[in-house]
């Protein structure tokens, strides 16, 4: 265990938890953070993964994606909260990682009362403090001039994002664009070259050109959560032409120059040739808005001030959590812990009582639990003082030699520690602390399976590691849903509350422990601790089920429903536009094509165009071909013509007259630009097809999954 730290130097790891040269933000700001940490006199590195993190022993680590892995060491760990909600419900798995942190650095009010709803029925404590995706404060004089161009970033979530407004302003010359050249191919014209993610050049390249542009995603607006760009702008102290975030709206007041994302890209594309025309033609002013705003951001967000409160919050997370052994013996609460041993699992089982050995809760009694006439290894009688033997039978069954360990507990509480499983220092002290705070005889902590590589099948996951599962209330109608949502090895039981339990040996095998599991948590209240105290191998959880059916009829249950996955179950499971969509709510007044049945019905007397001719298109032809009368005429695109699927592709304004006379759908996840541009010569409600292509999609790649 690592000393408690001073309040004036930390050693910490800033975890991008993504492949070392990846281009993606966290790499930048990585590098960002860590050049902070050291101007403040920290000792800090960037990690990759665990070992990394083991190898450097810091203070804390601040994990910059904390969707894509859970806290991975025993190391007080906390995430940086800053992406909106929205862009990760749809992944369970992604969820479930960013809840099993000791600590959340947040990006704004919203987020930190989320967690604290989300926490509520816990008993953990909510350690918070603000972080933004910010930069150092840095002094780069601004520099706008008559011929200042419009810096813009872009490299993993623009893709092909407000494609009419850039065409427009790069048309009008005004726009650099910079980042990755294979995302910008559509802008060949005004790609400006790549920019190395080492920090600093992107906030240079800002500079020089003195002017920015920060335009955020409808669901940052919506949670009142500011992207990078307006932090790196600022630091650049270029002028920054934003939409109306509350946030920089608050925070950057008239310092700014904003348009209004909802009036449609064409429309905000001449706000902005506005904007910079003005900027050009008055140099001097714009310089000191750029300044007045740079000053802002050092002062209230720079790294420097971001990082000032972490020492405290370490402080008081390692005070609160368990990470420290308390200093009175008497606090100390008799513990056994019951740890199985498979035949030939000696260096496994010396693992788990090593972790046991690091426990901060004072004197913890360990059962070594095995079958067989075999000589225990002498180390594992050094590295805890209260260590028994307990033998079952030769060729005894898993489930048989766990029963023969929990028979064997005396001490007030029981936990078990199966093979694979990791305790971290602090989990007995902060299971205890949460069964005394909430008055229960039966706690868990945040529980854990091993992660599933195909459920991150749209991000990169650097290192499969063990997957915390939610906080929500246990759900104990099946035993597959409570080995789903709990992990034996982080349960504590009063050892009263085992009595009927153990009185028959249920002859099960791996499946004993999460039958265990089961039977305590439907026998009455149970309390969670909110927290993350214990990793499980991959390995543990794979035979779980092998006594499937006996374990049902043990615990008489019924098997689970089956759930139909062909279609939403209720409406608002819609997807009604694509995340980038600007105007959602605009997209959500047209008439929507969500079900087969929404298909079956469209007027067969008039023809039928498609407007969006890539795979959303696709999508919708092929199912308007299963209907008699309803095969589309042709599609409709406002950035190409030509051929596409078998059909002719035409821009809107072309075929106008066709248009309002036929069925117009569209099948694109730009649903507001395109219903603007329909509106604009005559087609008021259009079909929205983008709920019928998201749901295609998500079907589609559970079955890729399914392949795999």
């Amino acid at each position: 265990m690592t000393t408690r730290p001073s309040s004036t130097a930390l050693r910490v790891v800033f975890l991008n938890p993504f492949e070392t040269d990846a281009p993606f933000a966290e790499r930048e700001l990585a590098l960002r953070m860590l050049a902070a940490a050291k101007a403040i006199g920290w000792e800090a590195v960037v990690a990759h993964r665990a070992a990394e993190i083991e190898a450097f022993d810091p203070d804390m680590v601040i994990s910059l994606h904390p969707q894509v892995t859970p806290k991975l060491t025993r190391h007080f760990t906390v995430a940086c909260h800053w992406n909106p909600p929205k862009l990760h419900e749809a992944y369970p798995v992604f969820m479930r990682n960013e809840r099993s942190y000791d600590g959340f650095l947040t990006a704004g009010d919203d987020l930190r009362q989320r967690l604290a709803d989300l926490f509520w029925p816990t008993a953990r404590p909510l350690l918070t403090a603000p972080i933004y995706p910010s930069s150092p404060a840095w002094a780069l004089e601004p520099t706008l001039n008559p011929d200042s161009q419009l810096f813009y970033i872009g490299s993993n979530w623009d893709g092909k994002r407000y494609p009419h407004l850039l065409k427009r302003l790069a048309a009008a010359g005004v726009l650099a664009l910079h980042g990755r050249r294979d995302r910008w191919a559509h802008m060949a014209d005004a790609f400006t070259g790549e920019v190395p993610f080492d920090g600093r050049s992107v906030i240079e390249k800002a500079n020089a050109c003195g002017l920015g542009l920060a335009l955020h995603l409808p669901v940052h607006a919506q949670a009142a959560i500011p992207n990078m760009r307006v932090f790196e702008l600022a630091a650049a102290g270029a002028l920054t032409i934003a939409d109306h975030h509350p946030f920089i709206v608050e925070a950057f007041g008239e310092n700014v120059l904003y348009v209004d994302l909802k009036a449609g890209e064409m429309e905000v594309a001449e706000q902005i040739l506005a904007h910079v025309a003005w900027a050009r033609a008055n140099p001097l002013r714009g310089r000191e808005m750029a300044r007045a705003a740079q000053a802002i951001f050092v002062e209230r967000f720079s790294l420097e001030k971001l990082f000032a409160p972490l020492p405290d919050l370490l402080e008081r997370g390692r005070r609160m959590l368990g990470f420290e052994r308390p200093l009175d013996p008497a606090a100390r609460v008799p513990v056994d812990l019951v740890l199985p041993v498979e035949p030939g699992g000696w260096d496994d089982a010396l693992a788990r009582v090593e972790a046991v050995g690091m426990q901060t809760a004072g004197r913890i009694g360990v059962i070594l639990a095995h079958s067989g006439d075999v000589t225990v290894p002498e180390r594992l009688l050094r590295p805890v003082a209260d260590l028994r033997m307990v033998r079952a039978p030769d060729g005894a069954a898993a489930g048989t030699v766990l029963w023969a360990g929990l028979r064997a507990a005396m001490a007030d509480w029981v936990g078990i520690v199966p093979p694979g499983a990791r305790l971290f220092p602090n989990h007995v002290a902060t299971l205890l602390a949460a069964a005394a705070e909430l008055d229960v005889d039966v706690v868990h902590g945040g529980a854990v399976q091993p992660m599933v590589p195909e459920e991150c099948y749209e991000l990169f996951q650097a290192e499969a590691r063990p997957v915390p599962v939610g906080f929500d209330p246990v759900e104990t109608t099946t035993v597959e849903a409570t080995a789903s949502t709990l992990h034996p090895a982080s349960l504590l039981i009063r050892r009263a509350r085992l009595t009927s339990v153990l009185r028959r040996d249920p002859e099960l095998g791996e499946a004993a422990a999460g039958f265990l599991a089961h039977r305590v948590l439907a026998g009455g209240l149970t309390g969670s601790s909110g927290l993350l105290t214990v990793s499980v191998d991959r390995r543990a959880d794979a035979p779980v089920f092998a006594a499937r059916e006996r374990v049902q009829r043990l615990s008489l249950l019924r098997p689970p429903a089956a759930v139909n996955g062909g279609s939403p179950r209720r409406e608002g499971e819609m997807a009604i536009t694509g995340f980038t969509d600007p105007d959602p709510e605009l997209a959500a007044r047209l008439p929507r094509l969500w079900g087969h049945a929404d298909f079956a019905s469209l007027p067969r007397d008039r023809p039928i165009y498609l407007y969006g001719a890539s795979r959303g298109g696709r999508i919708v032809k092929q199912e308007l071909d299963r209907w008699s009368g309803l095969a589309p005429t042709g599609f409709v695109d406002g950035l190409w013509a030509g051929d596409a699927w078998g059909l002719s592709v035409s821009y809107p304004e072309s075929i106008a007259d066709a248009l309002r006379d036929a069925t117009v759908i569209i099948s694109s996840q730009h649903v507001s630009e395109i219903a603007r541009r329909l509106a604009a010569i005559g087609i008021a409600e259009p079909y929205n097809a983008y709920p019928f292509i998201a749901w295609q999609v998500h079907i589609d790649n559970l079955a890729e999954q399914g392949r795999r």
